[in-house]
């Protein structure tokens, strides 16, 4: 049980010696296991005790509080967070402009040669859609993706490219 939903209203969380315990007026709802969550959940009127919560937070486990509708309200978070020296990589990784740029080029590159390859598909079986335009079209922005040195540029050959790829796929669906 990776992760463990509180949604029974009014219950309440607690911990023993090895288990984890969901009870509702003093009627024990649920025992689990210590080792078997991952993160909690709590939605609306749902009470954790205190040893639950450091429990929780020792073992690493994140607790999560929405309302009852599922609305996200906030989240204890561990201080030694599982992900946080992933998190400084991402943010290193965030400041090194052309590193993002590299990352943005295959994103673009990959949404044009699919968007190609669908076309193309298309086409070798209804040669009367007439896609040898677009699918030129598609060719070229692909090759011009590589000599782009701002992310807004590229954002801006994205764009055209899926003008033309719906011009296309318009076609395709005309002809079906």
């Amino acid at each position: 049980m990776p992760t463990l939903y509180l949604l029974e209203q009014g219950s309440k969380l607690s911990k023993t010696s090895r288990r984890l315990v969901v009870e509702k007026e003093r009627q024990v709802l649920l025992e689990i296991p210590e080792f078997k969550v991952e993160r909690v959940f709590v939605f609306g009127n749902v009470q954790i005790t205190t040893q639950a919560l450091k429990f929780l937070l020792q073992n690493n486990i994140d607790v999560s509080f929405f309302n009852l509708r599922g609305r996200f309200i906030g989240k204890l978070i561990p201080f030694e967070s599982k992900n946080v020296y992933l998190r400084i990589a991402q943010y290193e990784k965030f400041k090194d402009e052309e590193f993002k740029l590299k990352i943005a080029k295959s994103i673009v590159k990959t949404k044009i040669k699919n968007s190609r390859t669908l076309l193309q598909k298309f086409y070798r079986n209804h040669p009367e859609t007439k896609l040898e335009e677009e699918i030129k079209r598609l060719d070229e922005i692909y090759q011009e993706v590589e000599r782009k040195t701002k992310i807004s540029s590229l954002l801006g050959l994205e764009g055209v490219s899926s003008k033309i790829y719906f011009s296309g796929f318009s076609k395709c669906l005309r002809n079906m």
